[in-house]
């Protein structure tokens, strides 16, 4: 009978990181819009973006080759592939979990591909959660995610100045039922179709097929289809949303607002960050801005994990938010106890 009631942690996680980047008097330089301002407004002063070898599933590998190894398990052991990575990859309509189980030897497994965006690792922490509640021959589960989505970005079009961060990278964990740290507690999550049509990449779909002109005229990239619109839509929307999954969250796990220990975030504009902290009661120190990486889109929360475990910020018992959003649009919220089980708050 399936255990509803099973527990679920993040074993082992790692991230990958491209040495090639983009800094902000680079992208100034290919727009009109001031260093000063992606620095101070924007808040980010550098991207990491794709170097030699650096396609999305190739980084990927690279993040779950770490993840696996840290987690001490064989590829025998891995149950499930999840990948959570973007659409945008060395070919199109290519099925990546099976190339993750054939790369990394993992014989015993079954695999798919999911995808929500920047929101995307978290939602398969969701559904791994509870495809080890609902399974019981499921024991160990590899998420594995990589993003390039810099690619899209074309950066003389004004319209996605705030997509400018868009990077590149690669990060994968491996989920474990009874594991014994780092227990997942909670989530919630929302999504709003009327954001549906506001950005996607106008040409190269079934739509509207890829064509010389289109390419000459830059329609193989992201595009924002009503700039003015959309940014007084979602500035009405964005930040309260995140509010209420992060309210909604914390609250079926018995927790408030006053309880998180560490922010776990997407790199977004300063500003919305400073919101957020100050909603949370955080101090600087119980986050990572992501200023030098840029956007790693759903890559995001597992890289600032790593970075805190580097840089100290994270202690047993610490109750972790992990928090995203995604075009489209989505927000997702995760509730994580870091450390040992036993330690717990």
């Amino acid at each position: 009978m399936p255990d509803l009631k099973a527990e679920a942690g993040i074993l082992s996680f790692a991230a990958y990181i491209p040495r090639a980047y983009h800094d902000a008097d680079y992208i100034a330089s290919q727009c009109d819009t001031p260093a000063d301002i992606i620095r101070t407004k924007l808040g980010w002063y550098q991207k990491n973006v794709p170097g030699p070898g650096d396609g999305t599933v190739a980084m990927g590998l690279k993040a779950a080759r770490k993840a696996l190894y840290y987690s001490n398990l064989k590829p025998q052991d891995i149950d499930l592939v999840i990948w959570s990575g973007e659409e945008i990859k060395e070919y199109r309509n290519w099925p990546v979990g099976t190339k993750v189980q054939k790369e990394l030897g993992i014989e015993n497994a079954w695999s798919f591909d999911m995808q929500q965006r920047c929101g995307t690792t978290l939602v398969a922490l969701k559904v791994a959660q509870d495809l080890i509640r609902a399974n019981d021959g499921i024991d160990n589960i590899l998420i594995a995610s990589a993003y390039r989505n810099a690619d899209l970005i074309h950066y003389p079009n004004p319209r996605v100045r705030w997509m400018y961060y868009l990077a590149a990278g690669g990060a994968a964990c491996v989920v474990q039922r009874a594991c014994p740290k780092n227990q997942i507690i909670s989530s919630h999550f929302m999504s709003d179709g009327s954001f549906a049509w506001d950005v996607y990449v106008p040409e190269g779909g079934s739509a509207a097929p890829m064509t010389l002109e289109g390419l000459a005229a830059g329609r193989q990239y992201l595009d924002v289809m009503d700039p003015v619109g959309m940014k007084e839509r979602l500035e009405k929307l964005s930040l309260s949303n995140w509010l209420v999954c992060i309210d909604r969250a914390l609250a079926k796990a018995g927790y408030t607002r006053g309880d998180v220990d560490y922010l776990a975030t997407l790199l977004v504009k300063r500003s919305a960050h400073d919101y957020l902290m100050e909603q949370l009661g955080l101090a600087p120190e119980q986050t990572r801005y992501l200023a030098e990486f840029g956007h790693h889109g759903q890559n995001d929360q597992i890289l600032s994990l790593e970075l805190a475990l580097e840089e100290g910020r994270l202690k047993d018992g610490d109750l972790v938010l992990m928090i995203s959003a995604g075009i489209g649009y989505a927000w997702d919220v995760v509730l994580m106890r870091w450390g040992a089980a036993e330690n717990g708050k």
